[in-house]
């Protein structure tokens, strides 16, 4: 039973299709919100200082510090108070802090929480939690989707989602903060990476790059929804409130418009549902046919008018030379930016297929289950896979760092988010010009070395000169350079890894990469954490792991015309072939 011969006889654009299309990726979108939302609810950009003690006034008790040569108030120190009198003696808050922006209705977690100066670890921790949540759920929710389906498992992380994400915004507590967050970053996989796979599969293998572009753009989608939902609703308890009930519309949606995935139907033997769901979308676009659609591919029956439907050869699609798409962005991002786990073994499939399709030589044993273990049975493939590992732990760190940097830049937090947000929807089109014309390695190595450049200069560039000319603009125009190469050489990693690879061991290859990526993401907002000490120090973190990936990037064989590698051997001739073409 072939369902892409199926797809390929009642087309792909239903007004079924394009609803189940539709409610998938806005879910994508609802999801990312969450993920990168959390950057403006836990951020340092609202002013504090120590509350002053009773009769006199912060200027009077606030001292003055040199930061990034200039003088700036010292938000975590006061000139103490005894009998009475000021002192010049200098002593933690003793009395709090105040928020001058709270005053105007702009709040933030760290002004809750009073989560600054020496707590100020915890608001990093905070935003770490999530997307530590992140990595065990999206080995669950992968799990549980293979187990009951693709449908249940979005519709219940989706409810869970707005009921968690609610119950954020009213608490006060902060260890009970801290759990929320790792349970919602916990169900959001199920927002990002399910609705990715359900997206995927819905898209016959030429038309699969199409798919896999929808859904990154339904994630960039949600990235640029965050900063003018959060300038709307600028205390963080709303923006949380509204970003979680926005999701209860789609409930209804799902329940009685989406269908399960009809690959996964097919795959668990319940056939009959597939073919319902089938002849639904051929009656949407009055297509009359006599039996069954999930016919063999191979069938070979003549094609006239009067044949029934079930028995005719598929059509050919015309070629699509287009590269394989990557599994995943962001991801969840909870990677979120882009979603892949260990036990999804769906991502492998797709990238066989686009590429097989109809090659029935594929030289797996029969019976042999490949391990992570494998990865590491020859001296090529352990070089492969030291070399992706860091890579993908490179670009979690960069991706998501910047989401988090973003508040900390010069100018308008809002704004600058927004400016940074709007550069994704640029990079998956840019990306395809560019593999089929120069190749992967030496594009992402040049992608690197711009961010690199772009990071270095960000971190050591004043917000203005000595003369008094201000920087601000020229900040943000570097630091939307920087997210562009960054997410470019991401997205391209995840398409090389997909390549270098042999077909037994893609899965556990990407999945393992992903889940070692993950943990970038939660050591990121940590990296950033460490501005409040040393402002320059994050960016020339990012800057220094950006050019050893760079160096990393060159040691891997290019792979662009050349077939995927099926088994051990393929992968050495695959190797050599690149050498030979330096």
């Amino acid at each position: 039973m072939d369902v892409d011969a199926s797809l390929k006889i009642v087309g792909l654009y239903s007004w079924v299709q394009v609803i189940n299309i539709t409610i998938s990726g806005l879910q994508l979108s609802l999801g990312t919100l969450q993920v990168t939302g959390i950057a403006l609810s836990v951020d340092q950009a609202l002013e504090y200082y120590c509350k002053p003690s009773p009769g006199f006034t912060a200027n009077e008790t606030t001292p003055l510090i040199y930061q990034d040569g200039r003088l700036v108030p010292d938000g975590c120190h006061m000139y103490s108070v005894l009998n009475g009198t000021l002192t010049e003696n200098i002593t933690t808050c003793e009395n709090g802090w105040e928020y001058p922006g709270s005053m105007s209705g702009e709040t933030n977690t760290n002004s809750d929480f009073n989560l600054v100066c020496e707590r100020g670890i915890l608001a990093g921790t905070l935003i770490s939690l999530n997307y530590a949540g992140s990595l065990i759920g999206c080995y669950i929710t992968g799990q549980v989707s293979d187990i009951v389906g693709r449908r249940p498992v979005a519709i219940c992380c989706l409810a869970l989602t707005s009921i968690i994400g609610t119950a954020i915004s009213f608490t006060w507590n902060l260890e009970l903060m801290m759990a929320l967050r790792f349970l919602l970053g916990m169900v959001l996989p199920g927002s990002t990476l399910v609705s990715y796979v359900r997206l995927v599969e819905m898209f016959t293998p030429k038309s699969r790059t199409i798919g896999n572009m929808m859904s990154q753009n339904f994630w960039a989608l949600g990235v640029v929804m965050v900063a003018p939902i959060a300038y709307l609703l600028p205390n963080w308890r709303h923006f949380q409130l509204a970003i979680s009930l926005g999701c209860l519309p789609f409930l209804p949606l799902h329940w009685f418009f989406s269908y399960e995935s009809l690959r996964w139907l097919v795959q668990v033997g319940r056939a009959h549902k597939a073919e319902a769901i089938l002849k639904k979308i051929a009656k949407s676009k009055n297509i009359k046919h006599e039996g069954g659609f999930l016919i063999s591919q191979h069938e070979d029956v003549p094609l006239t008018e009067n044949v029934p439907l079930k028995e005719r050869p598929v059509p050919e699609e015309p070629e699509d030379n287009q590269a394989i798409s990557s599994p995943t962005k962001r991801d969840e991002a909870a990677n979120e930016r882009k979603p892949v786990c260990v036990s999804e073994e769906v991502n492998g499939n797709i990238i066989e297929d686009a590429e097989n399709i109809g090659n029935n030589n594929v030289k797996e044993s029969p019976g042999r289950k490949y391990t992570l273990l494998d990865l590491f049975k020859t001296r090529v493939l352990i070089k492969h896979t030291c070399i992706i590992w860091y890579l993908w732990f490179a670009c979690d760190i960069m991706y998501f760092g910047l989401i988090v940097y973003t508040t900390s830049l010069s100018g308008n937090k809002y704004l600058n988010f927004f400016l940074l947000s709007l550069v994704e929807f640029l990079v998956y089109t840019h990306d395809c010009f560019i593999t089929r014309r120069f190749g992967r390695k030496w594009p992402i190595a040049a992608f690197f070395a711009a961010s690199a450049t772009a990071c270095i200069m960000i971190a050591f560039l004043p917000e203005e000169t000595a003369g008094g000319t201000d920087l601000t603009v020229l900040i943000v125009v570097i630091a939307m350079i920087g997210k562009f190469y960054s997410s470019a050489s991401y997205d391209l990693t995840m398409l090389i890894a997909a390549e270098i690879f042999p077909t037994v061991l893609r899965n556990i290859a990407e999945g393992s990469a992903a889940a070692f990526g993950r943990i970038g993401g939660v050591v990121a907002p940590l990296i950033v954490h460490l501005g409040s000490k040393f402002s320059f120090l994050p960016m020339t973190i990012f800057a220094l792991m950006s050019l050893v990936s760079c160096i990393c990037i060159l040691m891997l064989p290019e792979t662009k015309n050349r077939p995927l590698p099926e088994m051990y051997e393929d992968v050495n001739k695959l190797t050599r072939g690149s050498e030979s073409t330096r």
